[in-house]
């Protein structure tokens, strides 16, 4: 069953959030304490999500790139 495109939307803005408020928490962590150990976990959180965006946009452009032929195949169908 296909997503819906809002719920792709709010599937990509989640990690969007996640990384927004880590790169924020990896700056702070960085200029106060130094603590380069933390600053890499935090980094490492960014990246995986960064992943699962680019992973959110492919589902939407796959789902987007099958709506065409869904409809086709409606249309063949109904004939």
């Amino acid at each position: 069953m296909k997503r819906s495109t809002s719920a792709l939307i709010h599937d990509i803005r989640n990690p969007l959030n996640t990384i927004s408020i880590n790169a924020e928490l990896g700056k702070l962590t960085l200029q106060k304490t130094g603590d380069v150990a933390k600053a890499i976990q935090i980094f490492e959180t960014i990246i995986a999500e960064c992943q699962l965006c680019s992973k959110r946009i492919t589902e939407l452009k796959d789902s987007l790139q099958d709506e065409p032929a869904a409809e086709t195949l409606l249309k063949e169908e109904r004939s």
